[in-house]
Parts: C-alpha cells; sequence; structure tokens
C-alpha cells in the first residue's frame, strides 16, 4: 500500500492499514517470490478463490522486489461522483480582496511627498494603508518601468501588491471545502461575483484511513504522522486548486484569496495542529476560532502575497464546515419558522433554528454509506449500484452506464428500505431466511437469497467476473447502526429543544450523499424524519456554498463567527439515556 502510495496510486483503505476492512485489494502474480507470503488476516478477510487467484490486501502484502500487480478499479480511490454545486443565497458584494486602477501623473516640486502616498492619494485609497517591506523594496521598479496606470491590490487596510497596468478586471478567490473523503474547489470572479468552475477529487489521507479517528491515530501512531497528512491535505488542496484555474484559463498567481471550510479534525490537520485532543473524551479542539494566514504559510500555492480564511469551529466534531451548512441553509437568521439541517457523512452534524436558539451536535455515522465496511460497497464512482428497485426482481442504475462492480450510498439506502418492504428484513433488522418467508416472495427474489460464507445474503447483481454483489446480515447491520446513530442525533437536539419531528417547518439535507438519496426510501428505513415531501429539501453541498458565501462578503465571514459563537453544542454521547435511545432508533417501522 505504501510503495503504491509513492507511486501517486491512492488505494482505498477505509480502515487506514489497519488490516480489518478488506478494501485495500490488488492481484499479485501467482508464485511472486518479491512480495511476502499470504497472511492469517488476508485469509480470514478474503475468500480461499480469491486467495488462489492471487488477490491480496496491499496493506498486509510487503514488497521485497520488483513485482507487477494489479490494481482493480474498485481498489482505487482515483474516480469518484462528487456533488459541486448547491444552494445560492443573495449575500452583499465586499469580497476581502479589491483591486483599484490608478492614474498616476508624474509628481512637481509642489508636491514632495513619498511615492507610496503618492499612490494613495491618486488611488483615493485609505489613509491608514499598510504594506510589507518585501512590496517596497520592488515599488520603486515598477513605477518606474509602468507605461499607464497601475493597479493596487487591497485587502482591508493593507496594500498586498500594485501591478503594472489596469489589471482590476482580473482578481479571483477560490472557496475549498477539505471533506474527510473529497476535496472540491470553486473558483469565484471577485469582481463580477461569477462562478469561472469546479474541481474535485479524493482526499489523499483516505490513505491513512476513511473517517477522523483514523486520522487522529496516524498522527500519533506514524513517525512525523502530523505532517503526513497535513502534506496530503495540501495535496489535494493544490491539487483542485491548479485543475480549477487551468480549465478557468486563470493564473494561480491571479488567486488573491482562499477560504477554507472542513471538520474540527480535518482543519487541524491543514494547519498542522495536532488533533489529538478530538480523539478523547471530552473532545476539545484546540482551535475554535476562524484563522486567517498567508496562504504561502498554509502551503497553498496562490497570489505570493494572498491570504487565507479559515471559518470557525463551533465544539467538538462540529466544525467550520457545518458553519458552512448553517450560512447556506439560512439557519443563521431566524425566519420565525422551526428548521433543521442535517450534513449527512461519515460523521453527521446537525443543526436546529428555533428562534433565537441555534442548536448544534455530531453523530458518528460511520464510513457505510462510503462503502466502506459493506461487504459490496464501493464509492460513488463509475461501476457502483446507486437505486435499486424491487418488484418482481431486482432493478439496479448504476453510475456511468458501465457494468456493476460494487453498491455505493445511496444504493445502500435503496435495497435496505426495499427489503424492509418486500419482507426480507424484520422491524429488528434480521434477515428472514426462505423457510421463514412463508412463501410471501416471489420465486426470482427467493433465488438471490444465498449464503454468503456463514452470513445470509441478498445478491443484486454479478460483476463482470460472475462474482455476486450482494447484501450481507453483517452489512444490514452497519446500515443499522448508521441509521441509529443519525436519528438519535436528530431526535436528542428536537428534545434538548423541548420539540418533536411534528413541529419542524423544514428539513434540510445535505452533503453530497444526501443529495443522491430517494427520500421515500430514506424515511422508510427512519434515516430522516417521517415529514410531508414539501418540507424535505436537499441544499447540496452547504459546506462548499458556505465558504463560497465567505469568499464574497465580508459580512457572512461576520455572521459565521457570530454562530460559532452563539450555537449551543450537545454532546449527545454524553447524555443519560443515549444508549437507550440509540437502541431504540436502530429499529424499523413496518
Amino acid at each position: 500500500r505504501e510503495a503504491l502510495a509513492m507511486l501517486d496510486i491512492t488505494v482505498t483503505a477505509p480502515c487506514g492499514g489497519e488490516g480489518s476492512c478488506g478494501k485495500c485489494r490488488v492481484e499479485v502474480p501467482a508464485g511472486a517470490e518479491t512480495v511476502t507470503p499470504v497472511t492469517t488476516t488476508e485469509r480470514a478477510l478474503l475468500t480461499s478463490e480469491q486467495v488462489a487467484s492471487g488477490v491480496r490486501l496491499s496493506c498486509r502484502a510487503q514488497v521485497c522486489g520488483d513485482v507487477q500487480v494489479s490494481v482493480p478499479s474498485t481498489s482505487r480511490t482515483s474516480e469518484m461522483r462528487v456533488l459541486l454545486g448547491g444552494v445560492s443565497r443573495k449575500v452583499p458584494a465586499e469580497p476581502a480582496v479589491v483591486k483599484v486602477a490608478v492614474e498616476m501623473p508624474e509628481q512637481t516640486l509642489s508636491e514632495p511627498y513619498a511615492r507610496l502616498e503618492h499612490l494613495r492619494r491618486c488611488g483615493e485609497l485609505r489613509s491608514d494603508l499598510k504594506t510589507d517591506l518585501d512590496l517596497l523594496r520592488g515599488l520603486p521598479e515598477l513605477l518606474d518601468t509602468s507605461e499607464g496606470p497601475v493597479t493596487a491590490v487591497l485587502r482591508g487596510d493593507r496594500l498586498v501588491g500594485v501591478e503594472s497596468g489596469d489589471t482590476s478586471n482580473r482578481c479571483f478567490g477560490v472557496a475549498l471545502d477539505l471533506g474527510t473523503t473529497t476535496v472540491v474547489a470553486t473558483l469565484l470572479d471577485l469582481v463580477s461575483g461569477r462562478e469561472m468552475g469546479s474541481a474535485s477529487m479524493v482526499n489523499r489521507q483516505t490513505a491513512y484511513g476513511h473517517d477522523v479517528i483514523g486520522r487522529i491515530n496516524a498522527t500519533v501512531e506514524e513517525a512525523e504522522g502530523l505532517e503526513k497528512l497535513r502534506q496530503a491535505a495540501l495535496e489535494s488542496l493544490n491539487g483542485v486548486i491548479e485543475q480549477v484555474t487551468a480549465r478557468a484559463g486563470v493564473q494561480q498567481a491571479e488567486v488573491y484569496e482562499a477560504t477554507v471550510v472542513g471538520n474540527a479534525t480535518m482543519m487541524h490537520l491543514l494547519l498542522g495542529i495536532s488533533p489529538a485532543s478530538l480523539g478523547v473524551i471530552p473532545y476539545i479542539a484546540t482551535v475554535g476560532d476562524a484563522v486567517e494566514a498567508r496562504a504561502s504559510e498554509v502551503g497553498l500555492r496562490l497570489h505570493p502575497e494572498a491570504w487565507a480564511y479559515m471559518l470557525p469551529n463551533i465544539a467538538g466534531y462540529v466544525g467550520a464546515d457545518t458553519v458552512g451548512v448553517i450560512l447556506a441553509s439560512g439557519l443563521d437568521e431566524d425566519d420565525g419558522g422551526i428548521r433543521m439541517v442535517a450534513d449527512i457523512g461519515t460523521n453527521c452534524e446537525i443543526a436546529l433554528r428555533h428562534g433565537e436558539r441555534l442548536l448544534v451536535t455530531s453523530t458518528p455515522a460511520g464510513p457505510a454509506f462510503e462503502g466502506a465496511r459493506i461487504t459490496s460497497g464501493m464509492y460513488a464512482a463509475p461501476g457502483a449500484i446507486e437505486k435499486v428497485q424491487i418488484d418482481e426482481d431486482v432493478h439496479c442504475k448504476v453510475i456511468g452506464r458501465k457494468p456493476a462492480q460494487g453498491l455505493c450510498g445511496s444504493g445502500l439506502v435503496d435495497v435496505g428500505a426495499e427489503l424492509l418492504r418486500v419482507g426480507v428484513v424484520d422491524e429488528t433488522g434480521r434477515m428472514l431466511s426462505l423457510e421463514e418467508q412463508d412463501g410471501r416472495l416471489p420465486q426470482t427474489l427467493r433465488t438471490r437469497l444465498m449464503d454468503h460464507e456463514g452470513d445470509l445474503a441478498f445478491v443484486l447483481a454479478e460483476c463482470e467476473t460472475g462474482a455476486p454483489i450482494a447484501l450481507t446480515q453483517r452489512d444490514f447491520r452497519e446500515l443499522q447502526l448508521a441509521k441509529g446513530a443519525i436519528r438519535t442525533g436528530i431526535d436528542l437536539l428536537l428534545e434538548r429543544a423541548e420539540l418533536t419531528v411534528d413541529d419542524l417547518d423544514e428539513f434540510c439535507i445535505a452533503g453530497g450523499f444526501g443529495s443522491y438519496l430517494n427520500k421515500d426510501n430514506a424515511v422508510r428505513l427512519g434515516l430522516i424524519p417521517r415529514l410531508p415531501e414539501e418540507k424535505i429539501r436537499f441544499i447540496g453541498n452547504g459546506a462548499l456554498v458556505g465558504a463560497k458565501l465567505a469568499l464574497l462578503s465580508n459580512s457572512m465571514r461576520g455572521r459565521g463567527t457570530q454562530v460559532a459563537r452563539q450555537a449551543e453544542h450537545l454532546q449527545i454521547a454524553g447524555t443519560s439515556d443515549f444508549q437507550m435511545r440509540f437502541s431504540e432508533a436502530m429499529l424499523f417501522e413496518l
């Protein structure tokens, strides 16, 4: 796994290489003497047929000489469908960086003041303007060689650049969403507010685990772990910045500002701050306030004098991404309604607006919706089953219209809800054997129930190799745990506000996974509250929208800070009846 990473091939490893997920499979030539023998861990996680055909786990197979291996597409993390868009919201146009074209006539004996002061007066710039020594050193040559106007680049009370000619229409910023699984960048024209394009890629930190606990552990257990994860985050962010600027025909040196959102762990890792305190009770962050720093100091490749603005965290695992979601959904304001938003992912962050109160919590949904710990699970990439419908038989929709290779999160929710509906699974989440079905299932569905390595399973489709893509009893339990965690968070947050589901005027679903959900199946499964359809709204990648709002408007940065300071944080694991409520939320309504 480490050798492949050195070749810039990232293999999916939800467990962070601990040898417990069985997802990082590669194919090694039979009898290869330069690879260590099959381990007991591999024999436990792979079938005997797979072992015989040369399938190995890249986290357990050690390379001790040259070898040619094959990495199947189901093990790669390079392709993934990522939601780039989201809701829009009108905000005051007041970006942090502005450009002013300045005509500078030659000075005379009657104007003895300094050339920098001449620039300030001619451009009617603020009198308390500050600048750096490096800029001052380059100013004489620029002013001496410039013909016509120059352009002052301003960020608040700072002069961050002076450019030859009128470049006032070339001012760009980038909004960045550093997600646990994916990284997204959107390039914005700070003059017009126009979106220039977006780019995404899988977070290179996934090599260290798919959840934040795996990342935190890696910083503690691996040599120079913190720096390795920081560099992985930067490689991902700089990668999407390079992609989006190239597509838009913009030089990276024309990008003067970046705004960044992410959960608390991701923000700490990006800044090179140990997140160890977030991994132990009482889950305390080191930094909560918004952080402003030079982009070069952070490690982002933009204009040499560009700045980066990291939105604030709230508390615990409720981070800057949730602040972004709250801004995107409008929960930063009281509009008289009772509104809730859930950002569903590996962690599920939930916010509730009730009058002047804003309540937030976080619950560990686990990586099931990313395909981890699911037998046939995979990312939402070409070849993933994304929709499932069951009648007399099973009908699957596959991303990219390619042969099915596995099951992604939205497909997992569909098949779980459908198996409940047709009676393959009971209200406790137990799969019923053929003997327990009492002949209720059509014959076409009966043939899909099979034994999978001692576990009851329901077959959805077959891979090109003929291997079954199935949902096992163990897989359904993973789905059940994720569903139970999310509903417990929703219910306890409502209870803290002395409300019920029926009091909600609106329930918003944020996040890439949430936006591809089938509403009816999500309700049937109990993943989201049973509400009238018109009260349920998908808002897309709310975290990224929040970053864009903060990029375009200083007022929204102020709102974000206010949200972080005023939000009431509920640590649900610390509630007295958490275990009982979680157990209740695990059950299904038939």
